[in-house]
């Protein structure tokens, strides 16, 4: 996530039932940073430092640059996802320069856009999303099993079963679409690293520059764009199949208007992209968490084993496992992947005391947030059992993992089942060791990762 670019000092006005508080257009405050290049370098030494330091000095609402403002205000983040496709958008160019054509081109789709996306929240918590649950265990067994009893990268094992996964229930479908799947699965995989590469930078580069991270963005993109179209193509072309079996089938046959090939392509690649890393992201930290607590993972093998996980020939779901969802709930509030969310403002708008202009943009940083005594209790302690007495047990909107709003992810109940079939999958068949624990602490790139992780999946069996 891109926290913004440094331009020349702009200035911003309060709101009128405000202003008997303030002086009128007082800038919102915030560390000024060094000559051309403002905060970059300081923040990109320490991101979560420099951003809890400056909210300790300046409070919820502070300016980083000209062009962005970092709030921490749980009921103002919620505030602002809520209003997002109002004044705020989600959608963010990689690369400068084309923020005006993108901003054209969503402006025309926005209708279609969210309808198609309505069709697809339909399509992701069909029946067939616990129906799945079985196909999903399988390919996460046979991916753990090749790599048991040896030294992995723990990310790069987690996020190809999460590609493998999320492709299938996308395009599963009969048996003679395996290798389409994971011929989609390796399209996005290059397409997630080529962004990944971009989104690590504070600095978001001219879509004019030549660069080679920006070639192999725009190249790996088309890949997929290309790949996925083949694929909607191919399946107009087929028979009907009497039951929808994956979420293309649901997106060209299921109730609702028909979409046209780029609507669905639209929704597939997010969904594809958005359950591919952070999926991975949350395993990784889920193995680390199991290595270092192993009576937290006894008690997750304990429920897989009461349900019957390996054995069970009825599809599971999320209800089945209470307390292995409480873990995720936790290991996603203290580790959550989207550690930094933001939109871009579209129109003049107001957050809290502050007016914005268009242009500009508001983030917020999920990792703080999840980890402030003001909303939690005992914030620093992982806890599950937080979840499991009926009560919220954070200040409102102070847990946002998915985000909210009319932009909440799209997928959000399919990653919570395929986190807590594969928390459970692990915790029943392997003691977890990790190598190298002392440097494997929270990065906060592209997405927040546990840097290095190195481990080994001893079978249990």
């Amino acid at each position: 996530m891109n926290i913004g670019e440094v331009r020349p000092e702009g200035r911003t006005s309060l709101s009128p039932e405000m202003e008997s508080m303030s002086e009128p257009y007082e800038p919102v405050p915030g560390p000024s940073g060094k000559l051309l290049i403002g905060n970059t370098y300081e923040y990109d030494r320490d991101r979560l430092g420099f951003l809890a330091r400056a909210q300790r000095e300046y409070g919820d609402v502070f300016r980083f640059s000209s062009s962005t403002v970092v709030v921490q205000d749980p009921e103002l983040i919620h505030d602002v996802l809520v209003r997002t496709n109002a004044e705020f958008r989600a959608e963010s160019p990689l690369v400068s320069g084309a923020t005006g054509r993108f901003q054209d081109i969503i402006d025309r789709r926005l209708p279609v856009w969210m309808s198609t996306r309505r069709k697809g929240w339909r399509g992701m918590n069909l029946a067939g999303s616990a129906a799945y649950s079985s196909r999903l265990v399988g390919q996460f067994a046979a991916i753990m099993d090749e790599q048991a009893d040896r030294e992995v990268d723990v990310l790069s094992l987690m996020k190809s079963f999460s590609g493998q996964a999320i492709a299938d229930f996308c395009l599963g479908g009969p048996p003679a679409d395996r290798e389409s799947v994971r011929a989609v699965a390796e399209a996005v995989d290059r397409a997630a690293t080529a962004a990944v590469a971009l989104m690590s930078s504070s600095l978001t580069l001219p879509h004019w520059l030549p660069t080679p991270r920006i070639r192999r963005f725009r190249r790996t993109a088309q890949d997929v764009r290309s790949v996925l179209l083949d694929q909607v193509a191919r399946r107009r072309a087929a028979v009907i199949r009497p039951h929808t079996q994956d979420l293309l089938d649901e997106l060209l046959h299921g109730a609702g208007a028909e979409l046209t090939d780029e609507a669905i392509y639209d929704v597939l690649n997010v969904v594809l992209r958005a359950s591919h890393g952070v999926p991975g992201a949350s395993l990784s930290w889920i193995a680390r968490q199991f290595a270092m607590d192993p009576d937290l993972a006894a008690r997750v093998r304990a429920e897989a084993d009461e349900v019957g996980l390996a054995t069970s020939s009825d599809p599971l779901g999320i209800a089945d496992f209470p307390y292995t969802e409480a873990v995720i709930k936790e290991v996603l509030r203290m580790y959550p992947p989207t550690w930094l969310m933001g939109r871009d403002i579209v129109r003049e708008t107001r957050v809290g005391k502050w007016t914005l202009q268009p242009g500009q943009h508001v983030m917020f940083c999920t990792y703080l947030v999840h980890r402030d005594p003001r909303w939690w209790k005992d914030p620093e302690e992982l806890l599950p059992e937080r979840w499991l007495d009926g009560d919220t047990p954070h200040s409102r909107y102070a847990y946002f993992p998915f985000g909210a709003g009319p932009r909440i992810c799209l997928g959000n109940q399919l990653g919570m089942l395929q986190l807590i079939l594969a928390a459970a999958w692990l915790a029943t068949r392997f003691d977890i060791e990790v190598t190298n624990l002392e440097i494997a602490v929270p990065a906060p790139q592209a997405l927040l990762v546990p840097r290095g992780l190195r481990a080994v999946f001893h079978s249990r069996v």
